[in-house]
């Protein structure tokens, strides 16, 4: 059997054809939520991987849906561990710099900035793809932010929608834009954090994401509380609710 795999054809020998129909099937049940019966099949394939001579483009995949499953769980550390496993395996740059993106996420979130940069920095360096690029850059703003390094923070974040906006990803552009926008706010600029917004508004409104207006409105709104401009936050407020009915 022949199969397309990362744009590569490859004859699938009959331990990856098996593994390739597990893949399908813990995909599925990752997309449904229902990861216990992931790891059910995907242990199958684990076993499979540990007594043959798998390729890495069927064994990333694996090791990637053990370690989406574990987080599904609540299970984070186990889960950022076999993600691990699946960048170590990996040969293709941009998925690489993919899990690795995904891995650093999941680290800042555990609360290690450290090792969160640390995998930030490796999907730099593989990376191709200026969205991916722009996605590493910004999670390196995002630990600056936290570290209230602002200025940095902020040079960070407009890198990240510079390389974002020569691709045209313009949810990413916005999302980045909102990320100055909390970086003015604790810095206490509401009025540049509001004009910040207005910004990430108009790429929104291009690219019609509704959750991400919502969002936008939302941010914009509190801003507005906090200047005391309470009837301009209200009527925004108001008429975000209008749209939603």
């Amino acid at each position: 059997m022949e199969m397309n795999i990362n744009n590569q054809m490859i004859d699938l020998s009959p331990a990856e054809k098996q593994i390739e129909a597990l893949l399908q099937k813990s995909g599925f049940y990752l997309q449904t939520y229902r990861a216990i019966d992931a790891m059910t099949v995907l242990n199958i394939a684990q076993e499979i991987i540990s007594k043959t001579d798998v390729r890495w483009q069927l064994k990333s995949p694996v090791f990637s849906n053990i370690g989406n499953a574990y987080i599904q769980m609540g299970k984070l550390n186990n889960g950022i561990e076999y993600l691990k496993k699946a960048y170590e395996c990996n040969e293709d740059g941009n998925n690489k710099a993919e899990l690795a993106i995904t891995i650093a996420s999941y680290l800042y979130r555990s609360g290690d900035r450290m090792k969160a940069l640390e995998y930030a920095e490796k999907g730099m360096e593989t990376a191709t793809a200026l969205n991916l690029k722009a996605a590493c850059v910004h999670i390196q703003g995002t630990v600056a932010a936290n570290e209230k390094n602002f200025q940095k923070a902020i040079e960070l974040f407009n890198t990240a929608i510079e390389l974002a906006e020569q691709t045209h990803f313009l949810s990413d552009m916005a999302m980045y834009i909102l990320d100055v926008a909390a970086v003015y706010l604790q810095m206490g600029l509401p009025e540049t954090a509001l004009s910040e917004t207005y910004r990430a508004e108009r790429y929104i409104k291009e690219c019609r994401n509704l959750d991400l207006y919502t969002r936008c409105a939302i941010r914009r709104a509190k801003i507005l509380f906090l200047m005391n401009r309470d009837k301009d936050a209200k009527t925004l407020i108001m008429a975000l609710a209008d749209q939603q009915n």
